[in-house]
Parts: structure tokens; sequence; C-alpha cells
């Protein structure tokens, strides 16, 4: 039990050095002296090389020690994040952040292997689903805490000099303890199996698991284009960002909704999982999706501003859509036992980052089209999502689990 907790524990660090950079950077336009335009391709760098790299991650960690990949990456995303400060021009700071973004990779990929492989049969589902509830424990914490350290220098000269940032180097540590610990707890991983190599990759992307990142990558385009599309809708609708002295604490504010959808995230990731290692995997998988399309309906129905309605469809929301991703990952490694670093990849950031880059179409769209065209538009996805959820079957259900592992014996 000490070990998933461990890699846990680490999720919740990765993360919250990853969601340093975003809330960062008007300090990092005013501290490099460039446009904006240009520090927010560090963003860009950062988010693609943690997403899309991780099948690559994946092979690199059912190749070697799991124990060393995921104790390396966090650390060198908090180097990455931590030294911001210190980097002469962005050109540099987009190289130390591309590093960073592997290193987030192989701890995402070798991570998830470590809590599927020491968990116990019975309740895999719930550690994958307490491993990710944590990465979301990181990154609701990350803005808060990068705004806190670095504020506490000032907006003026201290911030322009940089003081402020370098402050984050304070925080580096914060990687080294758990790091430490999981080193020192867990023995070394032996692969039994042949080295992982593309082939690998390019097999286990077929069949069941080609099917669990299909269903994952639309979903993930029509929930998360919904997610990142509020503040713009908010804005339109008049709806403000924050309350303002005298409002009811009541009040929609795009804070709040941002919040409540957040925290109903982190609350389905936990119990998505856990559900299914009692009522089964593909039980709760297609849950998830059938109640889905009716409340995803629901939130382009219903004004925002009906925030006692509202609030409630938006949470419910964010849970189901979240409750999948811990099952769909327990299910790919069942599906592929030697491989479980690679699928694990393919069914996080991966599905992800492929659904990430679908945004820069839908911006100009809901532009040309308005908000909720486009996203009733999006909304269809899920339904060939559905289809494909119920087509997916169990590994017991399989005529035979263990074909693929004989294979790469």
């Amino acid at each position: 039990m000490l070990l998933p907790f461990l890699v846990s524990l680490l999720h919740t660090t990765n993360d919250l050095f990853g969601a340093f950079l975003t809330p960062l950077l008007p300090r990092l336009q005013t501290f490099f002296g460039s446009n904006y335009a240009s520090v927010s391709l560090l963003v860009a760098i950062y988010s693609l090389t943690s997403s899309l790299l991780q099948p690559v991650a994946g092979l690199i960690a059912d190749r070697y020690d799991r124990r060393m990949l995921a104790a390396l990456g966090p650390l060198l995303v908090a180097l990455g994040c931590g030294l911001m400060g210190y980097m002469p021009n962005p050109f540099v700071l987009a190289i130390l952040l591309g590093v960073s973004g592997l290193g987030s990779a192989l701890f995402h990929s070798a991570g998830a292997a470590l809590v599927g492989q020491y968990a116990p049969p019975g309740r895999k589902g719930f550690w994958l689903s307490f491993f990710g509830s944590s990465g979301y424990v990181g990154l609701t914490l990350g803005p808060i805490v990068s705004l806190g350290i670095v504020s506490s220098a000032g907006m003026d000269a201290e911030a322009a000099s940089g003081v402020g940032l370098q402050r984050l180097a304070w925080l580096i540590p914060l990687a080294l303890l758990p790091a430490f610990l999981l080193l020192r707890q867990a023995p070394p991983t032996k692969i039994k199996t042949k080295p992982s190599t593309f082939r690998d990759l390019a097999r286990v992307f077929r069949g069941q698991v080609a099917r669990l990142w299909a269903l994952a990558t639309l979903r993930n385009i029509a929930f998360m284009s919904f997610s990142t599309t509020i503040p713009y809708w908010f804005v339109q609708r008049g709806i403000p960002e924050t309350l303002s002295p005298g409002q009811p604490w009541w009040l929609l504010t795009t804070t709040l909704a941002l919040t409540v959808y957040n925290i109903a995230a982190t609350a389905g990731a936990f119990l998505g999982g856990t559900l299914s290692d009692r009522f089964g995997r593909k039980a709760i998988l297609v849950s998830t999706m059938v109640f889905a399309i009716p409340l995803y309906a629901g939130l382009l129905i219903v004004p925002p501003e009906t925030a006692w309605l509202y609030l409630p469809l938006l949470a419910l929301t964010g849970a189901l859509m979240n409750a999948g991703i811990p099952v769909a990952v327990v299910m790919a490694q069942e599906h592929e036992p030697t491989q479980i670093a690679t699928v694990s990849g393919l069914l996080m950031g991966f599905t992800w980052g492929f659904a990430g880059l679908f945004y820069g179409v839908i911006g100009p769209l809901v532009e040309r089209f308005g908000v909720i065209p486009t996203m009733a538009a999006l909304g269809l996805l899920l339904i060939p999502a559905l289809t494909i959820t119920l087509s997916v079957r169990d590994a017991k259900d399989m005529p035979n689990p263990t074909a693929t592992q004989a294979a790469t014996d």
C-alpha cells in the first residue's frame, strides 16, 4: 500500500510544479521584456512534450527501471519550473521546459505502471483513481502556490528583476523527499520480457486498447473544448470573473464555475476506478457515457445565470467526464499486462494532448458560429464514443486473455 501512495504523492508534486507556468505568463513577459505570444509558446512546448510523448515514455518505462523514471520525472519538472527566474531568455527556458515536459511524460507512464504493478488485484481501480486524483490536487494547488510565492516579492522592480520568480527555486526540495522515499522503498523493477520497441507500440495500439483510446479521445475533445470555452462564453453573457465587493457569495462567477467543475472532476476521477473494482470496469465506463450525453445537452440548454440548476449540472458533468479515465487505464493495463507503461501513456496524456490539438481549430469555429452551435456539434462526438464504449470488452471476457503476454515472451 505504501508504494502506490508514494507514487501518488509524486503525482501531486509533479503536477504542482507543472501548473506553475500558465498563471505566471504575465510575470515572465515582464521579466524577459517580450510579447505575450512568445511567452505563451512556452505553455505549448511544455504541454505538448508532457502529453504527446507519453507513449514513447511508456516504451522507455517498459524497457528500463520504472522506479528510477518515476523518481526522475518530477525532479526534471521541478527543476524546469522552479528555475524559470534564472533563465537568461525565453529560448533557453523553452529548452528547459521541453526537458521538463519529457520528465512529466516519463513520470506519468512509469508512475501509472508502478501503481498498477503494486496495487492489490482487487484494488487496482481504487489506487489508479487515487493516483489520478492526486494529480488534480497538484493542478489545483499549483497556481495558488506559485502566485503566492512570486507575489511576495512585489510587482514592480523586484518582479522585473526576477526576484519573485527566483523564489520558486525554494520549492524544488518538495520533489526530492518523495523521490528519495520511492527509491528507498521500491525494489528495482525487473523487466521479465524482451525490451519494448516501437513495434510493441504499434502492436498494442489496436484492438481493445485502440477502442479505449478512441472513446477517450472523442470524449476529451467534447468536454475539454467545453470547459476551456467557459470563460469566453461567460464574458459574452456578462458574467463576472470574480465577485465584486458587496455582491452575494452565491452569485455565479467564472471562478466559482471552474472551481466547482475542477473539484467535481477530482471526485469523479477518484470514484470511477473505485466503483469499477466492485461493479466491473465496463459497467462503469458505459454508465459514465450514457449519463454524460444528456448532462452535456443540459449544459447547453440551461442558462448559466440559473446557478442553482447550472452548477449541479456542471459538477455532475465534470465528475462523469473524469470518472472514466482511471477505468480506461486499468482496462488497458489488464489487456496488455506486459506493456502497462506504454498503454498508460496512450490512455492518459496522449489522449489529452491529441484532443488539445483540435482546440486550435475549435477556437476560430466558436468565434465564427458562436459557442452553443459549436459545442452542440462537438457534442455529437459523444454518440460514436458511446458506440465504441459498448463494443469494448473486459480482459477477463476475452477468449484468451494471456495471448498478448505469451506473444511477447
